[in-house]
């Protein structure tokens, strides 16, 4: 495959870009989300046992779904590293402090390869009542206005094991954790 040109259509909050390819024989055009990679977390605080989704309004699937399941995320800024983006969402969105040392990285993927370039870095963290610093919410800013959801570990594996969870990266970070 030949990536003969490239050009961007759109630039808002998203960039979109056009390219016409050549498999050797034919030319032909496809499309792409340009996005920049992003980090998600998945919590579970051990002393109450419990773990710490979110729920926010998503315009993009208003249509289909009110509210979904979501483990914490948000895009990677430019010069920031994987851990440190995982680290400042959990504080932005559910309002918890991760030390280093108890978070681990469970795996990296890209989020629809079909059109956009966006890549999750998923981890697992635990967290304890000591490390929360306030009640979460996200930020005002960023027009995020996040409900932070805690649900037991055999509420969370039945959400998981039955399907219900909607969200892709939640439901590979539940996967993968527990696994």
């Amino acid at each position: 495959m030949k990536i003969l040109n490239e050009k961007i259509v759109f630039n808002d909050k998203l960039i979109i870009e056009k390219a016409e390819l050549n498999d050797g024989g034919e030319n032909f055009s496809r499309m792409r989300v340009n996005r920049p990679d992003a980090s998600a977390v998945l919590v579970f605080n051990t002393e109450t046992k419990k773990i710490i989704l979110t729920r926010q309004f998503r315009y993009a699937i208003s249509e289909k779904s009110k509210s979904i399941y979501e483990i914490v995320a948000g895009k990677i800024d430019k010069g920031e590293q994987p851990l440190q983006a995982a680290i400042r969402e959990t504080e932005e969105e559910i309002g918890y402090r991760v030390k280093p040392e108890n978070i681990k990285h469970l795996v990296s993927c890209f989020a629809s390869p079909g059109y956009s370039s966006e890549k999750f870095h998923l981890y697992y963290a635990t967290v304890t009542n000591a490390d929360k610093l306030n009640d979460g919410g996200g930020m005002k800013n960023e027009n995020e206005n996040i409900e932070v959801i805690e649900l037991a570990l055999n509420e969370f594996n039945d959400l998981i094991n039955s399907g219900k969870i909607e969200d892709a990266k939640t439901y590979v970070a539940g996967l993968y954790a527990f696994k």
